[in-house]
């Protein structure tokens, strides 16, 4: 019974092209949304209103 199990690595396919492509796809468009979001977050300065305030305008 021993001898029965097998203990080797499955074999897995290469990927193919399609397959590559929507991987890099998917982590492509997950890395633009992180930008998207940290861009709502993180407030930017905004100088040219600051310097209008600063002028009194």
């Amino acid at each position: 019974m021993a001898s029965d199990l097998d203990f080797s690595p499955p074999e897995v396919p290469e990927p193919t092209f399609l397959e590559n492509l929507l991987r890099y796809g998917l982590f492509l468009g997950a890395i633009f949304q992180l930008i998207c979001v940290l861009a709502i977050i993180v407030p930017v300065p905004k100088s040219h209103e600051r310097e209008l305030h600063l002028q009194g305008l």
